[in-house]
């Protein structure tokens, strides 16, 4: 049985991504771990609380996080679990992750603020730093099923077997049909992509329903959007590549891009390259 954490604080965002996440397990008979990190607001640690209060907190917390394990699993009629933790997001998740063996994260996406462009958020943290397929749902989005994948391939960054190992998952779990879509300022790239997905795919591809698609452009993001909007895919598959230092003062993730601006759901696959 496939293991899934979804991340909640209870946001509207989160528990629309927490629904389209037991709607799927439902589909597919998946097991659900429900993750949260309380925190302590910064007047509580001014006024130096007591460790009673703490305590108090963090049964009530526990609470809210049964009651809605609960609620899900009579509602969908799936297995549930929770998982209650405190500290550092990322370490406290990765945790989470080996001790339940959770094959892929579900999160919701709230809408950009200029926080979250100045400094980025959770979903982008998780997307840059876990070694976990992550599931970004747009707060707007229900589960329908997942029927048409279009896949934002970039042929200028490395791909590994266990990248498309994850790809293919997907297509074959939800008998989906996919789209590889590649963005590029030569065409001449286009044998390149076909070499690439070969390569790397440890499936027949004529067992799949697939279709290659490029166009010529220097606006990626846009370009990916107006496919979304010409396509109607259930999911977008991206791989985000992963900047040095010096990269990272010239660059911006397209993936992190496309989970703040994205009209559907966006999954994130890491190249797991260490």
């Amino acid at each position: 049985m496939k293991t899934i954490i979804v991340c909640t604080d209870f946001s509207h965002e989160a528990e629309n991504a927490t629904h389209y996440a037991a709607s799927m397990a439902k589909e597919n008979k998946y097991r659900i771990i429900l993750f949260n990190l309380q925190t302590v607001s910064i007047h509580a640690l001014n006024a130096q609380v007591s460790a009673d209060f703490f305590y108090t907190q963090t049964l009530k917390n526990q609470k809210k996080l049964e009651d809605k394990a609960a609620e899900l699993q009579s509602l969908y009629a799936i297995e549930t679990g929770h998982h209650l933790a405190s500290g550092n997001f990322i370490e406290e998740l990765e945790k989470c992750i080996l001790l339940h063996e959770c094959d892929f994260i579900v999160m919701g996406m709230a809408e950009k603020t200029l926080e979250q462009k100045l400094l980025g958020n959770s979903v982008t943290r998780a997307i840059h730093r876990l070694k976990k397929p992550i599931l970004i749902v747009p707060a707007h989005i229900e589960y329908t099923g997942i029927r048409k994948i279009l896949f934002a391939y970039d042929t200028h960054k490395s791909m590994t077997w266990t990248a498309m190992n994850d790809i293919y998952y997907f297509i074959n779990e939800f008998n989906a049909e996919i789209e590889v879509f590649n963005v590029s300022e030569s065409l001449e790239d286009f044998t390149e992509v076909i070499h690439d997905i070969d390569l790397n795919s440890g499936y027949d591809l004529d067992d799949i329903k697939y279709s290659f698609k490029m166009i010529q452009s220097i606006e990626v993001i846009k370009a990916i959007e107006e496919e979304i909007r010409l396509t109607g895919p259930d999911l977008l598959t991206m791989v985000p590549y992963k900047y040095n230092l010096v990269e990272s003062l010239f660059h911006r993730s397209k993936t992190a891009i496309m989970a703040y601006k994205n009209k559907v759901p966006l999954l994130s696959i890491p190249l797991n390259i260490d």
